[in-house]
């Protein structure tokens, strides 16, 4: 499997869009937002038969969907879309995941992961 084909099987499964009106700031640069929050435990538990692969992109996608929303909340934006989603960023914290040998709970999938 490619970075892409998970991606796209994945990403069916989040919203376009996603309000974060409800954020709180964190600390200096954090954020907390109860409503994306929930969506990813919806998304977790609808992908819980799914691959391997899928979940860690449901990981990376929130990753990226927070990263962004932090930053779209102290700009004074209400909301967060995938169309603003850094994509190499969501790779980044796919692949952190999947390719850290330190631990073997992904040496098989790492043998199926095509890097492109």
């Amino acid at each position: 499997m490619t970075f892409k084909e998970v991606y796209n099987k994945t990403i069916k499964y989040y919203p376009s869009e996603i309000d974060i009106s409800d954020g709180k700031s964190v600390g200096k640069d954090g954020g907390n937002f109860k409503i994306m929050s929930e969506l990813w435990n919806k998304v977790e538990l609808e992908t819980e038969s799914e691959s391997d692969f899928i979940r860690l992109m449901v990981w990376g996608i929130f990753c990226a969907y927070h990263k962004k929303a932090i930053n779209n909340f102290l700009n004074g934006k209400r909301k967060v879309s995938l169309a603003e989603l850094d994509i190499e960023y969501i790779k980044y914290k796919f692949e952190e995941s999947l390719l850290d040998t330190e631990y073997n709970h992904y040496a098989e999938l790492r043998k199926e992961y095509k890097t492109e």
